[in-house]
């Protein structure tokens, strides 16, 4: 098979029935089997269905009278021609002929062909400018819940967009090259260079001398706001705790900063990925592969950094397989509540916790440290967010930091993100 929309459609089935996007691409022979040109489109061709998944059903349940099969190959089929038709600028007459070539060894060739020639004889007429049918209920109503419908609106209008790559370089490389230049983005904070690559992130300069690693922006912050609180001590002698290390951005920025670092991560198959990214960037720390809630801790910490699992809603524009899988977030919330108990006991009078989330939902933020407050009453929470407001918002009365994907929208947005900086108090 070597038809990138074929290839397209079966990969996007595999996420519609649930599988991560990352494994759907990786684990398809068919698509290794293409050229990076192809390879690329593929991946553009999904991404797009999925980042516009409402918008191309709302089409699609016009012009079909009785719902398709749910797991129907010809659902997909169908959704790759649309998001071709719609929002990318392949050529209607290719869309359309691709799509039925490929329908015929389904038998549903005739079907295709009618559904496709009717919506693009209505084509003019179609209303597709409503980007809030592309957030899946369960998400749209705790987020008008939390923010509103304006903030929804504005969230849906940036996670359609084809979002930038963060590249945070090494702080003793920083000021040795020009990186804008090089790396032809732009600085938009401190050490990160933002730039728009579609291509292998491996072949770019310097990256086998390991003068940089990915890491989004909103995903330094917390870092970034550790050596804030310790920026007139001795970093080698803070211990620091980093809890759910891969790939291993906080843990890198942790090292170069000079502070006394274990990080502890429980997938094996990530632990591995920490280690070539360690090896690559010729870093070292000290590694626990276990997990966080159950391991036993032979010492206490100045300061634990939990990047707790969560729904991953503040991701995505980067994995918009989210927009058609509904995660469980009782189950995520109650890890995340029993990781921060952990930590209460694991660090010292006067330390700190610093706990975040990629998310935007607010029971996996502000709800979670609220619930931890009332029930450790020797944790208060600590405003240390200076350096980092200007991409965000902070609640003065409650100081917890929150970034929403559309911020920044005008240098291609930010990861979603909720910080809290507690102190544990003698």
């Amino acid at each position: 098979m070597t038809n990138s929309r074929e290839i397209a459609s079966l990969i996007l089935s595999n996420v519609y029935q649930g599988k991560k996007l990352d494994w759907a691409l990786n684990t398809s022979k068919n698509l290794a089997k293409l050229d990076s040109r192809d390879r690329s489109f593929v991946n553009l061709l999904v991404l797009t269905a999925l980042r516009r998944h409402g918008q191309i059903e709302k089409v699609i349940s016009r012009f079909i009278e009785r719902p398709l099969k749910k797991n129907a190959q010809v659902n997909y089929i169908l959704k790759i021609a649309l998001a071709q038709i719609f929002f990318m600028d392949t050529p209607d007459y290719s869309a359309v002929n691709t799509a039925v070539e490929i329908s015929k060894k389904y038998n549903l060739d005739k079907l295709v062909n009618g559904v496709l020639r009717n919506i693009l004889r209505e084509k003019k007429t179609i209303n597709i400018n409503s980007t809030e049918t592309n957030i899946p209920s369960w998400l749209r109503k705790v987020t008008i819940d939390h923010l509103g419908e304006e903030k929804l609106s504005m969230i849906s209008k940036q996670i359609v967009k084809e979002p930038p790559i963060d590249i945070k370089i090494k702080k003793n490389m920083f000021q040795k090259f020009n990186w804008e230049k090089i790396l032809e983005g732009k600085n938009i904070f401190q050490e990160t260079i933002r730039i728009n690559h579609k291509s292998d992130i491996s072949k770019l300069p310097f990256y086998s001398e390991g003068y940089w690693w990915v890491q989004g922006l909103s995903a330094t912050f917390p870092v970034i706001l550790i050596n804030d609180i310790y920026k007139n001590q001795k970093k080698g002698e803070i211990s620091i705790l980093d809890v759910g290390a891969s790939p291993g951005g906080k843990s890198f920025q942790l090292i170069e900063s000079g502070f006394k670092l274990q990080s502890i991560e429980i997938s094996n198959t990530r632990i591995k990925k920490l280690f070539k990214n360690l090896n690559r960037l010729k870093y070292e720390t000290q590694i626990i592969n276990g997990d966080f809630i159950t391991h036993k801790f032979n010492e206490k910490f100045d300061c634990i950094l939990i990047d707790a699992p969560c729904s991953a809603s503040g991701l995505i524009q980067k994995k918009p397989e989210m927009l058609v899988i509904e995660k469980n977030i009782n189950e995520l919330k109650m890890k995340q509540k029993l990781m921060l108990e952990k930590a209460s006991e694991l660090i010292k009078d006067g330390g700190y916790l610093i706990y975040c989330v990629c998310s935007i939902i607010f029971s996996e933020g502000e709800q979670q440290i609220q619930t931890f407050l009332q029930n450790f009453k020797n944790f208060s929470l600590t405003n240390c967010f200076s350096s980092i407001e200007s991409f965000g918002m902070l609640n003065n009365s409650l100081p917890f930091f929150f970034v929403t994907p559309d911020f920044t929208s005008k240098d291609g947005g930010i990861d979603g993100f909720f910080i809290a900086c507690l102190k544990k108090n003698y």
